[in-house]
């Protein structure tokens, strides 16, 4: 059986209750699916980028077949997820509807890049409330990065603050950064979108989205 984690980075330990019957649902299927599913907790404790970090060492040092970073406050199909994991990409977003849209970096859409066989289409950066790592992402980000100490833990250095660029960047900006150095492109579903809950649930439509974009 394939084993996957499913990494959820929260601020005190709190999530979403759309959240919570997603994962539950998500649960179900990947046993239907034959793939052992794994989620775990982290406590960003002010610092996402560590606690991301710490989950990427834990992937790696127990040798998963891939890693999948979850917002707590996200509701997403399960289906979608099962895609995910058997994805033949070494980095796949699923798009997350928020109230300022959908967090993806296309490009130029005229030389927009598609797996015609998928239908996943390859994108500049994503955001990382949905983001998958294959097992060949994980070791390459955690052998080209230094180790550190971190809540007496050693943990790989992969995301940090204020390293690359002299400008202010989003932790999507940066992991793009360093996937792409080690030849990596990340790649979006269309057919798929999770929902951002906050005081209410943004839904809304990547693959539309996207088609509107391409027609004009």
């Amino acid at each position: 059986m394939s084993r996957f984690l499913l990494i959820t980075i929260t601020e005190g330990d709190n999530t979403s209750s759309l959240y919570s019957l997603s994962l539950a649902h998500s649960m179900s299927a990947a046993i239907t699916n034959r793939i052992e599913l794994f989620p775990i907790f982290y406590q960003s404790n002010g610092n996402w980028a560590m606690a991301f970090n710490q989950a990427l060492t834990l992937a790696y040092k127990e040798e998963v077949d891939g890693i999948v970073f979850v917002a707590p406050t996200l509701r997403w199909n399960p289906e979608n997820l099962m895609d995910v994991l058997v994805t033949d990409k070494d980095a796949v977003a699923i798009p997350v509807a928020t109230r300022d849209g959908i967090n993806v970096q296309l490009g130029e859409i005229a030389r927009l890049q598609e797996d015609e066989r998928t239908g996943e289409i390859k994108v500049q950066s994503a955001s990382l409330d949905f983001l998958y790592l294959s097992s060949y992402s994980i070791g390459e980000l955690c052998k080209s990065h230094p180790t550190v100490t971190y809540f007496n833990e050693p943990t790989q250095l992969v995301l940090q603050s204020g390293d690359i660029y002299q400008s202010y960047h989003t932790h999507e900006d940066v992991l793009a950064y360093r996937l792409r150095e080690l030849g990596i492109e990340i790649w979006v579903d269309p057919r798929h979108t999770a929902y951002r809950q906050d005081v209410i649930t943004y839904e809304s439509d990547f693959a539309a989205i996207l088609q509107n974009l391409k027609d004009q």
